[in-house]
């Protein structure tokens, strides 16, 4: 995934992550970026990039504590049900349906986030 980012003050960046949901309204978050890279370091040149797997949802679900990190953490595979997205097949599919973003925080901004934007998928020609 890469993200170019401009005058955005790094040291301000506090979190980063991959959320489900529809445009305009908050959703659970399936990829901490924190747990895969260091944010400001990643972010230094302006082009955060970062691979990721499988092991990153993963990280991401073994993270949340207690009932509200559960309910804030992971994608449902079908709305409604307990089962989460454990796979980036399954982060693919919730893509493809136009309901992934990204949310970067601020120390500022830390519950809205200074910046969202829509995941896109692109094909590794481009």
């Amino acid at each position: 995934m890469d993200v170019q980012v401009e005058n955005l003050e790094i040291k301000e960046v506090n979190m980063f992550h991959i959320h489900c949901g529809k445009p305009d309204l908050l959703g659970p978050i399936l990829i901490d970026f924190s747990l895969a890279t260091d944010l400001q370091q990643n972010l230094s040149d302006g082009l955060f990039s970062v691979e990721l797997t499988d092991a990153d949802i993963e990280k991401t679900l073994q993270s949340a504590h207690g009932a509200t990190g559960q309910f804030l953490t992971g994608c449902p595979v079908v709305p409604g049900q307990q089962d989460k997205v454990k796979t980036i097949a399954g982060m693919e599919h919730i893509a493809r349906q136009g309901e992934l973003y990204f949310n970067l925080h601020t120390y500022g901004q830390t519950y809205y986030g200074m910046m969202r934007g829509k995941v896109r998928l692109v094909s590794s020609s481009q």
